[in-house]
């Protein structure tokens, strides 16, 4: 091949090259929203804000968080179903927004998660627990369970009505031989407050809320509904590990795009999370707060959430728990 010829068509393959680098470069709208949907300063705000400047940095556009809390974080999911599937809108939530209350709400929501959303990258999970007050003669899980099977009135209580810590305890009821009731609490603080003061003899809820005052000395974490003990607190052993046998209650956060979002865009997102959370200054600052960093990409994060929902459905229904 003559040499003009060899130069004309590198030349071409170049331009073809450049072309193509242009494009996927511009796949990104200039700005890009976190949606929270919660008000400020609770978890899910804390990683949005710690990731927001990694992604702006990696992307090259400017990325925003926007709070925008209403109905238990409903609103905001409702809201990404209508958001353009561009990549200028992505979700930060819990699984006990897209997997519990999903189920919990089934057949009065405007989305459903597995057509309207696509999981786009775990990012952070904590497991659930069980803890009971310091002054407790409890000192294991076992010894609670003795004591509490066959009590005329055995309680638990949680942060909420319909939450994932609700239905774990269900199921640890179940395993256990355990007859108690549900002690339903308008948040995390009270359930606090009447564990520690005695009022309630065991709460559930995430290790992240707990165990800053097992390190203070106020309750014992009796155990976690993991099949592994929590890297961020090795001290604490599973139920698993001392003879109970309940399934994996794990919470997680994760980030969700529109249905129909281009391949490619979710890709280069995906792989931009993945960068973000792997962050040193972003892990040390979660691990501060007790949140361990567990990326998955688009594909597994998928795969976890309809095992999840496979998972929690039968125990929902069967619950017979209706919301207010």
């Amino acid at each position: 091949m003559p040499n003009f010829a060899r130069r004309s068509l590198l030349a071409c393959g170049l331009s073809l090259i450049a072309v193509a680098g242009a494009s996927h470069a511009q796949t990104l709208p200039p700005t890009i929203k976190l949606v929270v949907p919660y008000p400020p300063g609770g978890s899910v705000d804390t990683l949005a804000r710690l990731i927001a400047q990694p992604l702006q940095e990696q992307l090259k556009t400017t990325v925003v968080v926007d709070n925008k809390p209403g109905a238990g974080g409903r609103i905001s999911a409702s809201q990404l179903k209508r958001s353009p599937a561009d990549g200028s809108v992505i979700l930060i939530a819990p699984n006990a927004l897209t997997t519990i209350q999903s189920l919990v709400y089934a057949g009065q929501l405007d989305y459903k998660v597995t057509d309207d959303f696509i999981p786009l990258s775990r990012l952070t999970s904590f497991p659930i627990s069980l803890a009971v007050p310091a002054t407790s003669s409890f000192k294991t899980a076992p010894q609670l369970v003795a004591a509490m099977k066959g009590a005329k009135e055995a309680n638990y209580g949680t942060s909420g009505a319909g939450g994932l810590a609700h239905f774990a305890g269900l199921e640890f009821g179940k395993a256990t031989g355990i007859e108690w009731t549900h002690v339903a609490y308008k948040g995390g603080a009270p359930l606090i407050t009447d564990l520690i003061g005695g009022h309630l003899p065991v709460a559930i809820d995430t290790l992240v809320d707990q165990i800053e005052y097992q390190r203070a000395g106020k309750l014992r974490v009796l155990g976690i509904f993991s099949d592994k003990r929590y890297s961020l607190a090795p001290d604490v052993p599973t139920l698993a590990e001392q003879g109970i046998k309940v399934p994996t209650a794990e919470g997680w956060f994760g980030a969700f795009l529109p249905a129909k979002t281009p391949a490619a865009v979710v890709t280069q997102l995906d792989q931009a999370m993945a960068k973000a959370i792997a962050n040193p200054d972003v892990k040390e600052k979660l691990n501060k707060l007790v949140l361990q960093t567990a990326y998955l990409n688009s594909a597994d994060f998928t795969r976890l959430q309809a095992a999840e929902l496979q998972q929690w459905a039968p125990v929902v229904r069967d619950s017979g728990f209706k919301p207010d």
